[in-house]
């Protein structure tokens, strides 16, 4: 198959849907296919480019509204594509809009992958939400052959995938590179020097993900370690709040960090958490990555995230309580050996569900099935 993957942002923009769509275009041109990625164009990124052998070329943004590209060659550029199927991923939104009416001009079918729902803050920002889904949103999702959602839980929770039908097709990891043997020895030392327990969260510094939660959660334990990776705009406050509860010592924000170096600090680690708290974390690519590296998890209790793991892997929490986030790690410390063994179901559990391989499968039958309908 020629396929044209289509998303809002790609490498090296950071997000769970930009690392999912580069795994997956890797991994179908590793199975034969011919893989293009089309996205929108930010800063002075090249129009065109190849980004570890794949083909990516950049549409020009005519407005960004809050962090969304509003790219209308999408559509000018699909509508030529040689491609036999187009594959979009969203949200963000708007994306899939122009994306559906390139497809039809081209008369090549369209596949959608619904990441998350979209969610803005605020009175206005939920009528700005339901006023696109209800006039512009429903249309790709009317036109595409297959949608493609990544948990059955969120799907079953999400208004806009209500009375459709959904392919279920979970997001993916490196088992390669996020692997038990991996190495994070000098990391530990330098972030637990007297190797206190150690919690990991991976992940953007926005609200929705939870940190502060987190931080007000370790305050309540009279042990243990956390080492944030990951910038935002919330940083600032976060660092405000560490100096409120008193963990300057024992909370450490290590910014950004880059791919090669990643791996190891799921290494250094003891447990991954993931304290989010809406819709706009529908799965959760660090619960995949902490399993692959051999870690037990702690996980909000949300539609999507619940479905990573079970009572085996780790342990799920009700988001938005730092006494239950504060109890689950506690648990996971009291007793290391158990911890060890929800560390080694995960691994098993990553190799026979979310490995790469296994995943590229079932979404090469969804575009196959789009294009023989």
């Amino acid at each position: 198959m020629h396929i044209l993957e289509v998303t809002p942002y790609f490498y090296p923009h950071y997000g769970g849907v930009e690392s999912h769509v580069l795994g997956l275009a890797l991994s179908l041109q590793q199975r034969g296919h011919t893989v293009d990625v089309l996205t929108s164009r930010y800063a002075r990124m090249p129009e065109r480019e190849t980004v570890r052998g794949v083909s990516v070329k950049r549409v020009t943004q005519w407005l960004n509204l809050f962090n969304t590209p509003v790219a209308p060659g999408f559509a000018k550029e699909i509508a030529t594509t040689e491609a036999d199927v187009v594959h979009v991923h969203s949200p963000p939104p708007f994306t899939e809009l122009f994306a559906a009416r390139g497809a039809q001009k081209a008369g090549i079918p369209l596949v959608i992958t619904y990441h998350c729902d979209l969610e803005l803050r605020g009175r206005l920002g939920s009528l700005m939400v339901r006023g696109y889904q209800r006039f512009l949103g429903n249309r790709p999702l009317q036109r595409a052959k297959h949608i493609i959602s990544t948990t059955e839980s969120y799907a079953a929770t999400s208004r806009a995938l209500w009375n459709r039908e959904i392919k279920v097709v979970p997001n993916a990891v490196d088992t390669e590179r996020f692997h038990p043997s991996n190495l994070g020895n000098h990391i530990r030392e330098r972030f637990a020097p007297d190797n206190e327990p150690l919690a990991l969260f991976v992940g953007r510094l926005v609200p929705h993900k939870g940190v502060g939660i987190l931080v007000r959660a370790l305050s309540q334990l009279q042990q243990g370690r956390l080492l944030v990776v990951g910038d935002g705009p919330y940083r600032d406050w976060l660092n405000q709040l560490v100096r409120t509860c008193g963990l300057q010592e024992r909370v450490s924000f290590a910014g950004p960090v880059g791919d090669a170096w990643l791996p190891a600090y799921y290494a250094a680690c003891d447990v991954v958490v993931l304290p989010s708290t809406s819709r706009l974390e529908a799965f959760g690519i660090v619960g995949l990555e902490g399993m692959a590296s051999g870690k037990p998890l702690v996980l909000s209790d949300i539609p999507g995230v619940r479905d990573v793991i079970t009572s085996e892997e780790g342990l799920l929490v009700e988001p938005l309580d730092p006494n239950a986030l504060a109890a689950a790690l506690q648990n996971i410390w009291d007793y290391p050996e158990r911890a060890r063994q929800m560390g080694v179901r995960g691994r098993e559990r990553v190799e026979l569900e979310f490995a790469w391989m296994r995943v590229t499968e079932k979404v090469e039958t969804v575009l196959k099935m789009a294009i023989s309908a």
